[in-house]
């Protein structure tokens, strides 16, 4: 299993990351905002890797799950 964490500074680097991984199986990366704490984590599921397919498709999923995060009280 390949585990990445990358510090991120905005979407498009999320998508950017994960949309490396597309056509791999069996991965997880988690992303940190620029002091250290976790945003979100996305793993190598058939949702996941369907979405990731389409660039808009990945753009819209990042920033759904980016929505909760935020919602949840995550500092961007």
């Amino acid at each position: 299993m390949i585990h990445k964490k990358i510090t991120i500074t905005g979407l498009n680097e999320m998508v950017y990351h994960l949309r490396e991984y597309k056509d791999k199986n069996d991965w997880q990366i988690d992303f940190y905002n620029i002091y250290g704490a976790l945003l979100l984590s996305f793993d190598s599921d058939e949702e996941t890797l369907a979405r990731l397919k389409d660039e808009d498709e990945a753009y819209r999923m990042v920033t759904e799950w980016m929505d909760v995060a935020l919602m949840m009280g995550k500092e961007y």
